[in-house]
């Protein structure tokens, strides 16, 4: 069932009129037309304006004015109601939901990150010396060099520190008193877990 505004746009555009042209014909200030054509009372002064109004546009637009007001006393009086909304249901659960497959992998990554570092805490650090070998005869100064892992220090005979570059190289310069030397080098995690190695080397000169 059309209501009024309906009806009136409808004959409005039949005769090809703009609101505006309208508006000058009917004396009716255009927004109280575009209310009345959207069927939004709540924008009009009052019922009786209302009335006036539709009466005045009926006769401009060929339409009875006495339906046309009664056809806008049965919606502004008995409104119809709107469809109640429906409410989205949310999707269950489903393996298929891609939501848990990000989920899953969330997960995986996280345990994974803690693996590591229960590793790192309980798993001493690597520790490969390649120079100097056991039993080489060198002179004083003279290159310590390997291999630990990145976060480690390096400990040389408890009393000399260095820290090895991204890829855990370490290279450092120490100096011994001449003699037979049992060179102690050490490295030590952050969580402070150690590995050690101890080469036997002679120390000829300084």
């Amino acid at each position: 069932m059309k209501t009024v505004g309906q009806i009136l746009r409808s004959a409005r555009e039949t005769k090809y009129f703009s609101v505006e042209q309208i508006a000058a014909l009917t004396k009716i200030d255009a927004k109280y037309i575009t209310a009345i054509e959207s069927d939004d009372y709540s924008r009009l002064p009052s019922e009786t304006f209302a009335k006036g109004f539709i009466r005045n546009l009926s006769l401009r637009l060929d339409k009875n004015p006495d339906e046309m007001v009664a056809v806008f006393r049965r919606d502004f009086r008995h409104p119809q109601t709107e469809k109640p909304k429906t409410t989205r249901r949310l999707k269950p659960f489903s393996f298929l939901n891609p939501q848990f497959y990000l989920v899953a992998l969330a997960s995986i990554v996280f345990l994974v990150y803690l693996a590591f570092q229960f590793r790192a805490i309980l798993t001493p650090p690597r520790l490969e010396v390649s120079r100097p070998t056991s039993g080489m005869v060198l002179t004083s100064p003279f290159e310590i060099e390997g291999v630990t892992a990145p976060d480690s220090t390096i400990e040389i005979n408890q009393e000399v520190r260095s820290k090895p570059d991204q890829s855990g190289h370490f290279l450092t310069r120490y100096t011994l008193p001449v003699g037979n030397i049992l060179l102690s080098v050490k490295a030590i995690n952050r969580f402070g877990r150690a590995s050690q190695v101890k080469i036997p080397i002679t120390i000829i000169s300084q």
